[in-house]
């Protein structure tokens, strides 16, 4: 173990001491990795491709302990952190360059309590680890729509996935969690003990500690799950979008709707000669009785002739991974953008087929969420997301290989979203966003100052990067 360059959070380049580095092996049970060691290229790689950063330490975790002897080390020596758990978040926040990593990756026990219908689950799972263990009994704990998400990121951000309108967010599913703050001590924060900070972990985001461990509550769901797969042509988009307009809000909270613009890949699901053709999907998942849930989907797959529809009964847990193949790990590079608003207009609508339409990538994708429904029945003083009452999210995705660069898609989403701004307002989604202080601002909305000064009493020296200290 030699001695080590790297940058304080002040982004200062300085030595570090070879006995530093040596005490805190001797507190950590886990793995410490360097550049050059086996493991490090893979530990410091995440989901999206675009993210090539390289820490001077990566330290992997086998235990709260481990990550409370890693947080000291970082106070005690002023360096940059970053935190991974699962590694998906698109703007690569888990990765710092020349600073310390703390890598939860391998702490990913996941513990069902069927008879109290709730879990425990460690900070490097996925949901398809939770997805695996609960269905197991017809169980559920409300997650994403990709089963490689890591619990963390996305329960920390809120938690949009299919059962968002029946039963919540994922953070609204939340009964307690373990948390390591700057000063190195392990809290359990729930409703009765630390309740400031249970607030703040519930939809503010990271930046308040490191969660080791969450809780959540449990829902009876499945196996078998209704769902809407149907492709229409993008000349059918607008009336697709009408008709979701017309009846969004007549929808049953059982279901939950997402409408995708994008392009029809090559593959045995779809006709040959569609392939490469722009279409409309509207994907939605009713979380309750299968006939009553074909009898509301039905509308949906009427609306045109679709180019497919794939709809009908699926297993819970396919329906968890039916997007994943459209998400590889390093495979392709990401770059999101979001808006939530209330009122599609025409002029809106009208906006948004174009912007369907001159996507640079023909991978990218624009996103309709519908929202509503349970999101809206928990109070807005029991949790920090502060986005209760909107109707829609608009997602923009950037998604692409190496056939056009990286700033034309980079642009085209920034562009995107500028031209929508007039439209639809300015909030976002904190887990479609980068994490400097604006879009956190536009993020976490009216919740802003108050997220802060819970920040500033959690972590006053600015220890954990996400959230920065007010000076």
């Amino acid at each position: 173990m030699k001695q080590q360059t790297v940058l304080t959070r002040e982004n200062n380049s300085v030595e570090l001491p070879e006995n530093n580095l040596r005490k805190f092996k001797q507190n950590f049970s886990g793995k410490l990795l360097f550049a050059g060691d086996k493991g490090y290229n893979e530990a410091r790689t995440v989901w999206n491709g675009i993210i090539n950063r390289h820490p001077a330490i990566i330290a992997q975790c086998r235990s709260r302990n481990d990550i409370q002897a890693a947080v000291n080390f970082a106070r005690e020596n002023n360096l940059l952190l970053s935190v991974k758990g699962g590694g998906h978040h698109v703007a690569g926040g888990a990765v710092c360059n020349q600073g310390l990593m703390i890598d939860l990756s391998e702490m990913k026990k996941v513990t069902p309590d069927f008879e109290n219908k709730s879990l425990k689950a460690e900070a490097g799972a996925t949901w398809g680890d939770v997805d695996t263990a609960t269905q197991k009994r017809g169980m559920a704990v409300p997650g994403g729509l990709v089963s490689t998400t890591g619990i963390a990121g996305l329960t920390l951000g809120g938690g949009l996935g299919w059962l968002r309108r029946k039963h919540g967010l994922s953070s609204d599913n939340l009964q307690s969690v373990k948390i390591v703050t700057a000063d190195g001590n392990l809290l359990t924060v729930n409703n009765h003990s630390h309740s400031d900070l249970f607030w703040a972990v519930r939809g503010g985001g990271s930046g308040f500690g490191i969660v080791a461990s969450f809780e959540y509550k449990m829902h009876k769901i499945g196996p078998d799950v209704m769902i809407c797969m149907v492709f229409y042509p993008i000349e059918e988009a607008e009336n697709v979008l009408k008709f979701y307009v017309k009846h969004s809000e007549k929808i049953p909270h059982e279901t939950s709707v997402l409408m995708i613009l994008g392009t029809i890949p090559q593959g045995h699901h779809y006709p040959e000669e569609w392939h490469g053709k722009n279409f409309i999907l509207v994907a939605a998942m009713y979380a309750g009785d299968l006939k009553e849930g074909e009898k509301i989907l039905k509308p949906f797959r009427e609306l045109g002739k679709p180019i497919t529809d794939m709809s009908g009964p699926m297993k819970y847990t396919e329906m968890q991974t039916f997007f994943d193949d459209d998400y590889p790990k390093k495979e392709l590079n990401y770059y999101w953008k979001s808006l939530f608003f209330d009122d599609l207009s025409d002029d809106a609508i009208a906006k948004i087929i174009e912007l369907g339409k001159s996507r640079p990538s023909s991978l990218s994708t624009v996103d309709i969420w519908q929202m509503g429904g349970a999101i809206d029945e928990f109070s807005k003083i029991k949790t920090a997301f502060p986005h209760r009452g909107a109707k829609h999210l608009l997602g923009v995705e950037s998604n692409w290989r190496g056939e056009v660069t990286n700033e034309v898609n980079i642009q085209w989403t920034k562009n995107a979203i500028s031209n929508f701004m007039p439209l639809l307002g300015g909030n976002s989604y904190i887990n479609f966003e980068e994490n400097d202080k604006a879009n956190l601002k536009n993020a976490l909305g009216k919740h802003y100052e108050k997220l802060q000064s819970i920040k500033n009493k959690y972590d006053p020296e600015g220890v954990f990067q996400t959230m920065t200290k007010q000076r």
